[in-house]
């Protein structure tokens, strides 16, 4: 069983939906939990301590983006308990490498998700 808690945040029903069944179904995850605003997990996230935490996180979404959430993040000094997979519609190359700057980004994945990527990602996530 994984060592961290898997957070599912993107503001599409559907996307959260097949993140959910693909992490089930791979094995990476058996109950992650989801949100459809970077605002809700930054609020999951202050009530916590100590836990380890994977976020699968979208870039645009409404209210608070994943931008906000990354920068959430940064603030909280945390690397090696938090760690970001962004899956994100975008294409640009620009946010591609802007997301690489970030300390907790391990990867950056075009959506859709595919299932053969996540069972070989699982192999490789460490905390």
């Amino acid at each position: 069983m994984a060592n961290f808690e898997l957070l599912i945040v993107d503001d599409d029903p559907s996307f959260l939906f097949l993140h959910e069944v693909l992490a089930k179904k791979s094995g990476f995850h058996n109950s992650p939990q989801k949100f459809e605003d970077g605002g809700e997990v930054v609020d999951f996230l202050e009530k916590k301590e100590n836990n380890n935490y994977l976020l699968f996180l979208d870039i645009y979404m409404k209210n608070m983006d994943g931008w906000g959430v990354l920068n959430f993040i940064e603030k909280q000094n945390k690397p090696d308990k938090i760690k970001v997979i962004l899956i994100s519609s975008s294409i640009n190359s620009e946010d591609k490498n802007r997301a690489l700057d970030y300390s907790s980004v391990i990867e950056y994945i075009e959506k859709p998700l595919l299932l053969e990527y996540l069972e070989i990602l699982k192999e490789q996530i460490l905390f």
